[in-house]
């Protein structure tokens, strides 16, 4: 976009700040947000909404390394790990809660719940436990998806009714969709 497109307004706050207000108005055991830069304005934006924030030096080597950084960030112990994207500001509690509640329905550590609408899948994704080394092996501009593509027996797809939760902003054109979106159906709530 050829700008910090996670600090761009939509209604009164940055783009970011919707995604980290949602993602913390339910209880986790540990959340961490991988950042890069202006580090100094996305790590005070994390620590509005006490997000743990760790800065991403080797962002410019793909998307894989801020999942290898959360991984080694977060503890151990967890069940599973949700990961959310930060130009997704319109992820909605309910379909997290759905999300969650698909999860512990599986009762596996190597369940894996994808969102998806209209046969597209989409994030945040749910991990079990049992993924984490392969996802901590990843390398290169990949994500996720790998693992999902290479284990599709352990996945577990959410058909979601709504297609909103899934807006994203990786052009200036979409981000002005999304302002439209935002100004016609949420800009008279809070919960956003």
């Amino acid at each position: 976009m050829g700008r910090q497109k996670l600090l761009l307004p939509l209604g009164n706050k940055p783009l970011a700040a919707h995604v980290l207000s949602t993602v913390r108005s339910l209880p986790w055991a540990d959340c961490v947000a991988v950042i890069g830069e202006p580090a100094a304005e996305l790590a005070g934006l994390c620590a509005r909404y006490s997000v743990k924030a760790v800065y991403n030096a080797g962002r410019a080597r793909g998307q894989s390394t801020s999942i290898v950084l959360a991984l080694q960030t977060l503890p151990q112990s967890l069940a599973g790990m949700m990961f959310f994207l930060g130009d997704q500001p319109l992820v909605s509690k309910e379909l997290i809660q759905a999300i969650r509640a698909c999860f512990a329905r599986q009762a596996s550590d190597k369940a894996i719940i994808v969102p998806c609408h209209q046969g597209q899948r989409y994030s945040p994704v749910l991990f079990g436990s049992h993924w984490r080394a392969a996802l901590a092996g990843l390398t290169g501009d990949t994500g996720g998806r790998k693992v999902i593509r290479e284990n599709p027996a352990w996945v577990t797809p959410l058909k979601w009714p709504e297609p909103a939760p899934f807006y994203d902003a990786d052009t200036w054109a979409e981000y002005q969709q999304l302002l439209k979106l935002y100004q016609a159906a949420y800009a008279h709530t809070d919960n956003i």
